[in-house]
């Protein structure tokens, strides 16, 4: 009975204090931080993310060759962090979470009359990530953290119904795939760490490849000649992003905008146009600019929002962020974004 009794015990301390007070940190076993999330301007963030947004058109993606300029298609991004552990140390003045990250995202040409194509999936798996939350409590910095991914993965493919037009068009080039691994590593400064105050927020990170040599792409002799991709290795892409939140309402809801400058590899392998054919495009790095603005309702539990919603306006511009169209430098999105974290 004793050793039953020893083994619950350790369990309980594994899992947490099921029974956690106001203001408590919940600690142990699978239990959910706070600290250490995707802001909300993060271009591979760890929430859910809608578009309904009016894009630069181009013949790569506009499976009906209807010509216009700008037309509306639909994003989805399915981000989480799984909470594996989390512990708190020094009555709370450091915190560590340990989590593994996943995202899936899918672009969809919704209104195209004639079959609605998935123009792009891309799909985002890593090994257990660290975040380490050292809160100061002064009122210029409330904390800092640093976090930690020592693997991702990322892998990219095209639509079916964009991949065989490029096939029945005999395009040379019918594939690339956008298939890497890399280690990321950011620090922030004021992390909203769930609080229910204003609050600003300054984030910058990096992003490593782990075979530079392998580059972030490559062309299969299946997929069309590989000599017309020979990439420049260049293998990091950093980022910079700032994020403001005002106090809670009565009713939980807060203003929030947020930005991100982006500096990534424009990946060089030649664009195709109906017309023109392929034209080449040299290989080089570029900024890429991402914002919202916005409004968000989240649902109070004790002193954290555990439900949040963001309704909001985000525009883009750089290069192409999805899968093999990331070779297109002049890439604009502005429309509708739900954000649920």
């Amino acid at each position: 009975m004793r050793k039953v009794l020893t083994i619950l015990s350790i369990l309980t301390i594994l899992i947490g204090k099921a029974n956690a007070q106001e203001g408590e940190f919940r600690e142990g076993l699978f239990r959910y931080a706070m600290f250490g999330h995707s802001l909300l301007s993060d271009m591979h963030p760890d929430f859910i993310r809608f578009d309904m947004a009016g894009i630069t058109n181009h013949p790569e993606w506009d499976w009906g060759q209807t010509g216009k300029r700008m037309r509306v298609n639909i994003f989805g991004w399915y981000g989480f962090s799984l909470p594996l552990w989390s512990s708190s140390h020094n009555n709370g003045s450091y915190d560590v979470s340990v989590s593994i990250p996943a995202a899936a995202s899918c672009w969809l040409d919704i209104f195209e009359p004639v079959t609605a194509p998935v123009v792009n999936t891309d799909w985002r798996v890593g090994l257990p990530s660290v975040a380490i939350i050292r809160r100061t409590q002064t009122k210029v910095l409330r904390n800092y953290l640093i976090s930690f991914s020592p693997f991702k993965h990322e892998s990219t493919h095209v639509g079916d119904e964009i991949l065989l037009q490029r096939v029945d068009y005999g395009i040379s080039l019918r594939r690339v795939n956008v298939s890497y691994n890399y280690m990321e590593l950011s620090i922030v400064l004021n992390d909203p760490d769930g609080i229910p105050e204003s609050c600003q927020t300054v984030k910058s990170g990096l992003m490593i490849l782990w075979k530079p040599k392998s580059g972030w792409y490559f062309i299969d002799t299946t997929d069309g000649d590989a000599s017309l991709a020979q990439p420049i290795i260049s293998p990091w892409e950093a980022y910079l992003q700032y994020q403001y939140q005002s106090k809670f309402s009565r009713r939980g809801t807060q203003a929030v905008a947020s930005v991100e400058i982006r500096n990534r590899e424009l990946y060089g392998y030649p664009v195709f146009n109906r017309d023109a054919g392929l034209t080449l495009q040299s290989e080089g790095r570029i900024f890429t600019f991402n914002i919202l603005i916005g409004l968000r309702f989240c649902q109070l539990r004790n002193t954290e929002a555990f439900s949040r919603a963001t309704v909001g306006i985000r525009a883009y511009h750089g290069n192409n962020p999805h899968g093999m169209f990331r070779n297109h430098k002049d890439f604009n999105q502005i429309g509708i974004c739900l954000i649920i974290e």
